[in-house]
Order: structure tokens, then C-alpha cells, then sequence
């Protein structure tokens, strides 16, 4: 791996270079770590900047989207703070209670964590993003599962074993045993997003890859995947970052 620099739009952006056995074509991502780029093993250095500047755009695009990521402070547990659900903020409200167990609860526009009433300062803090995360993971199960066993079953499939991760990059994926893994962090986002994320990855239990024949089920399960694809990759996920 080697780190490199380059000069798009008027502004140097740094990147890390790399080479795999396995690529065919020039591969670039975009992510918390910033821009990575992986050529296949013959293919010149000044083949990857000319491809570079063809794509300068996007790429200056999804670094300024993840320098507005960067700039939404942290979710630490304190009261008022915002919990990102379904497209909407919801107001953290911290309840204290004489139980020992962390309660989570939706309101109309809040999520109410009960915490222990003995807890206070960074435990408790502490005690209710860990409690909040708990509740994340178990709505984007309880809402993903059956979207994912859907659209399985529109393409003759079984419906897939499911689980729930955080990720700073990628919504989703699918393994070669059929089983998906999705982004607690979708959550945040519109239904219809996720809806576009559990279809994608549905077709991967038919097609591993990104070619035409991934497309063509993906056509066939949602014909405007391709700007709910747009909508997802300009969305800004709302509430504090966790």
C-alpha cells in the first residue's frame, strides 16, 4: 500500500494505493478513512490518476459528504441529543427510574431511555448509548428481516438468515452461505432508502457480483432503484452520529 497525492478540481487530495490479483477494472472507494484506490496488478500508475480526473467529481462529491459527517457530534447518552429513526430526528429524553434495568421506549418524537437513578455523569452517559444502540440493532432487525425474505421470495429464493452490524461504509452484505448482513445505521434513514438497500442485497443471493445480471433483478425487484440509489448516497443520516 502506498500513499499518494493528486491535484482535482484545485484541491490535493491524498489517497492510498494499492494493487490486487483479483481486479479487472480500476477500483475506487470513498470512506471514513478517505480515498482508496486499488489497480489491477499491471495496470500503470498514470492510467489510475487519468481515471482519477475522469471521476473528480464524485470523488471531491463523497469527501465533502464525509467531512459533513465528521463535523455531527457523537452520540455520548446525554439528554436532548438526537437519535436518528426512519428519516426523522427523535429527542433523546433520559428518565431516571428506581430499577436497576435500562428501559428504551418510543414517543411520538423522543425515545425515552429509564436508567438506573443511581447512575449519573459519564456512566450514565455511557449506560444509555450502549442502551440505545441495543434498541437500534433490534428495530433494523425486526424491520429488515421480513423486507429482506420479500424480496427473496419474489426471486424464488428462501428467505435469508439476517443480522445486524455498524459499519462506517457499507449498508449491507451477502455472503456465499446466503446469509445477509445489514447496517444498524440504515435505520436512520427513509423507509424507501432501506427498502433499496434490502433489494440490492437480495439479488446478491442470485448474482455475487455488480454485473449486467445483478442489474436485471434489481430492475425487475424495484425499477427505481437507481435514484433511490442517488437519494442514499446524498443522504446525510439525521441525529448525532453513533
Amino acid at each position: 500500500m502506498e500513499s499518494r497525492s493528486i491535484i482535482l478540481g484545485g484541491r490535493t487530495v491524498g489517497y492510498t494505493l494499492k494493487r490486487s490479483a483479483r481486479r479487472r477494472t480500476i477500483g475506487f472507494r470513498v470512506g471514513a478513512d478517505g480515498l482508496s484506490v486499488t489497480l489491477p496488478r499491471r495496470v500503470a500508475v498514470r492510467e489510475a490518476e487519468s481515471a482519477l480526473h475522469e471521476k473528480s467529481g464524485w470523488i471531491l462529491s463523497k469527501l465533502d459528504k464525509w467531512t459533513e459527517r465528521r463535523s455531527i457530534p457523537e452520540l455520548t447518552g446525554a439528554d436532548g441529543q438526537g437519535v436518528g429513526y426512519l428519516g426523522r430526528t427523535l429527542t433523546l429524553r433520559v428518565v431516571g427510574h428506581s430499577r436497576a434495568r435500562t428501559l428504551v421506549g418510543l414517543e411520538e418524537n423522543a425515545i425515552a431511555v429509564r436508567v438506573d437513578n443511581t447512575l449519573s455523569g459519564s456512566l450514565r452517559d455511557a449506560t444509555v448509548r450502549r442502551a440505545v444502540e441495543r434498541w437500534r440493532r433490534r428495530q433494523a432487525l425486526e424491520l429488515m428481516t421480513p423486507r429482506l425474505a420479500h424480496y427473496a421470495a419474489q426471486l424464488n429464493r428462501p428467505a435469508p438468515a439476517v443480522s445486524i452490524r455498524v459499519n462506517a461504509s457499507r449498508w449491507g452484505s451477502c455472503s456465499s452461505d446466503g446469509s445477509i448482513r445489514m447496517n444498524a445505521r440504515l435505520i436512520a434513514f427513509e423507509e424507501t432508502l432501506i427498502d433499496y438497500v434490502c433489494a440490492h442485497e437480495a439479488c446478491h443471493l442470485i448474482e455475487m457480483n455488480h454485473g449486467p445480471r445483478f442489474y436485471a433483478l434489481l430492475d425487475r425487484l424495484m425499477p427505481d432503484h437507481r435514484s433511490r440509489s442517488t437519494l442514499l448516497k446524498a443522504a446525510i443520516a439525521p441525529g448525532h452520529v453513533f
